[in-house]
């Protein structure tokens, strides 16, 4: 899903704005509806925050939904305009369990109180992280369309979670262009 989000959002969306996008998409029913508790955008440090909403409404990608007044936990509603988002596997259910992970990851400690840009590219090299593997690569392209960073905001972002300890060290390989990063030291 990160994959497609980094092809179908505009390159410069914020990195609030696909996290946002990511958990619209992986939480939507049948019909391209979501629910999203405030419980969980103050999770994701975005319940006061109506920039990514916004964004993601310019971009043609979402569209804000009416509050209905009967509701006893407050939510935001949205429909999605992606029609393609819909038709990605895996199943609702999976996909699910995927926005869980997706919102632990971004959630943890370590991550809490860097910038939005930071937790996405944590989240982004921990679902490309091979587990057993000491060390991970990933074409810098890639990385930086996914993340939706430029090299040298992505340099200081992986330097950021080094000193966090998210990351045990990254390297460029100027050769293939890749980046490759290993796991945090215990």
């Amino acid at each position: 899903m990160l994959s497609y989000l980094a092809a179908t959002l505009p390159p410069d969306m914020s990195a609030e704005g696909r996290l946002l996008a990511l958990q619209c998409a992986l939480r939507s029913n049948t019909s391209g509806q979501v629910h999203l508790p405030a419980g969980l955008l103050r999770g994701m440090r975005l319940a006061r925050d109506l920039a990514p909403w916004d964004e993601l409404e310019d971009a043609r990608w979402l569209h804000r939904l009416p509050h209905p007044t009967e509701q006893m936990e407050p939510r935001t509603a949205v429909q999605l305009l992606d029609a393609t988002v819909l038709t990605q596997e895996p199943a609702r259910h999976d996909r699910h369990q995927a926005a869980d992970w997706a919102l632990c990851v971004v959630s943890r400690p370590r991550l809490r109180a860097l910038p939005a840009a930071d937790r996405l590219t944590a989240l982004v090299l921990t679902a490309h992280h091979s587990p057993g593997a000491g060390r991970t690569s990933m074409e810098a392209e890639h990385l930086t369309g996914t993340c939706g960073l430029d090299q040298n905001t992505l340099t200081a972002a992986l330097d950021r979670l080094v000193a966090v300890n998210v990351l045990g060290a990254w390297t460029f390989e100027p050769v293939t262009e890749d980046v490759s990063w290993d796991s945090p030291r215990k």
